[in-house]
């Protein structure tokens, strides 16, 4: 019996469409992770700041004071100490390779009640499909976090 020679191309396809989908699908969980891991480290950078920048006065005396100036010093020390970014708010891997900036496009700070609002854009590189892109493809991704510290009399 003769085979028919379309199930033999047919089965080719389905494995490049297959592996298309499946690298497709890694790079967006990748993209996607690494939206999620950056905007909890510049919420928790923006926790510690407010919690930092808080008057320990205004503490005793259950009010929500903060010191604008010390919070926004705060902020950036955590994007560069702990988060590892460069001046230019940029991050590299272990090989040089670009993994992401922050761009920082508004900050908002209230001193009473304690309130600090950061939105901008994570810009990324792809990472898997990167040779099917121009040479230097890059993307961005907004974000709005805040932090608040409220304090009420007991």
């Amino acid at each position: 019996m003769k085979k028919k020679a379309f199930s033999g191309i047919g089965f080719i396809v389905f494995v490049f469409v297959f592996a298309i989908v499946a690298t497709l699908s890694i790079e967006y969980y990748r993209i996607f992770s690494l939206q999620e891991s950056v905007t909890t480290e510049i919420s928790r950078a923006l926790n510690i700041s407010v919690d930092i920048a808080m008057l320990d006065l205004d503490r005793i005396q259950h009010t929500s004071v903060m010191d604008c100036d010390v919070a926004k010093d705060e902020f950036k020390e955590y994007l560069h100490d702990e988060m590892g970014l460069n001046s230019y708010n940029e991050k590299f891997d272990s090989n040089g390779k670009f993994m992401y900036q922050i761009i920082i496009d508004d900050e908002i700070l209230q001193e009473s009640p304690a309130e600090y609002t950061v939105s901008g854009r994570i810009r990324m590189a792809p990472s898997m499909i990167e040779n099917f892109m121009p040479d230097g493809y890059t993307f961005d991704i907004p974000f709005r976090q805040k932090s608040k510290n409220t304090r009420y009399d007991e």
